[in-house]
C-alpha cells in the first residue's frame, strides 16, 4: 500500500522531472489535491484531539478567523442519525470519515452536482486514503483520476437521480442528497452490526456499495471492477 507521504513524494518528483510543461502542471494539480486532502485530515485529527481553531491557525500560519472559515465544516459533518437507536447515536464518527464526507462535497462541487451522491462519497473516501480502504482499492489498480473520469450517477427507477439543491447552511453543491443520507444510515447500521464503537471510512465504503444502482457501484463497474469483491476485501 502506498502511504500518503509516499504518494506526495511521487507526485512532487513527477512534477519536477516532467519534460513537458503540461505534464508538470497536471502533476502539480494532482499534488495540490493530495495536499489539500492530507491537510484536512490532519486538521480533523487535531480538532478530534481537543485542539482549537486557534491552535490550527498558529500551526499553519493563518488567522483564527481564516482557520474557522476554512475548516469549520470538519466539525459540523455528521452522519444523519435522527432515526438511529440509542446504541447508534453513541457511535463516534472518526476524523477520517468526516474528512471523507468533506472531500466528497468538494468532488460534488467540482463535478457541478447539486448535492453529494454515493459516487462523490467514493471519491472522497479515495482522497482520504485511510489504510483500511485505500489498501483494497489500490491493490485493484484504482486511481483517483480514473475514478473521476468514470464517475457514474445513481440510478433511481431506471434514470439518473434528480437531486434537488439542499436548503439551509451548506446548501447547493455542498448539500447531501436524500440517497446519500440513506447511505449514511446504512453506514451506522453496518458499524452497529459489526459491533464497532465508531463509524469509519470502511463502514462508509461498505454502505456506498450496498446498492448496485448506486453511483459508487456503477463507478466501480465502469472501472471494470466487481463491487462485491471490493466489499468483501473491506469487510474481511
Amino acid at each position: 500500500m502506498t502511504t500518503s507521504s509516499e504518494r506526495l513524494r511521487e507526485l512532487l518528483e513527477h512534477a519536477v522531472r516532467a519534460g513537458q510543461p503540461a505534464a508538470a502542471l497536471r502533476a502539480m494539480n494532482a499534488l495540490r489535491d493530495e495536499l489539500d486532502a492530507f491537510e484536512r485530515l490532519q486538521v480533523a485529527r487535531a480538532l478530534d484531539a481537543g485542539g482549537s481553531f486557534g491552535d490550527v491557525a498558529r500551526a499553519i500560519g493563518i488567522s483564527r478567523q481564516a482557520a474557522h472559515r476554512r475548516y469549520r465544516d470538519l466539525v459540523n459533518v455528521e452522519l444523519p442519525d435522527e432515526e438511529a437507536g440509542p446504541q447508534q447515536r453513541r457511535l463516534v464518527v472518526t476524523s477520517e470519515a468526516r474528512a471523507a464526507v468533506t472531500l466528497a462535497r468538494e468532488e460534488a462541487t467540482a463535478m457541478g452536482a447539486a448535492a453529494v451522491g454515493s459516487e462523490h462519497l467514493l471519491l472522497g473516501i479515495m482522497r482520504c486514503r485511510a489504510p483500511v480502504t485505500s489498501d483494497v482499492l489500490e491493490t485493484k489498480g484504482v486511481t483517483l483520476a480514473d475514478a473521476r473520469r468514470c464517475a457514474q450517477p445513481t440510478l433511481v427507477e431506471g434514470g439518473a437521480e434528480a437531486i434537488a439543491p439542499a436548503t439551509g447552511p451548506g446548501g447547493g453543491a455542498r448539500g447531501i442528497s436524500a440517497y446519500a443520507r440513506a447511505v449514511f444510515d446504512l453506514a451506522l447500521r453496518e458499524a452497529t452490526k459489526r459491533g464497532d464503537g465508531y463509524v469509519g471510512v470502511d463502514h462508509l465504503l461498505l454502505a456506498s456499495l450496498d446498492d448496485p444502482n448506486g453511483g459508487a457501484c456503477r463507478t466501480l463497474c465502469e472501472l471494470g471492477l466487481d463491487p462485491e469483491q471490493v466489499r468483501a476485501g473491506v469487510a474481511s
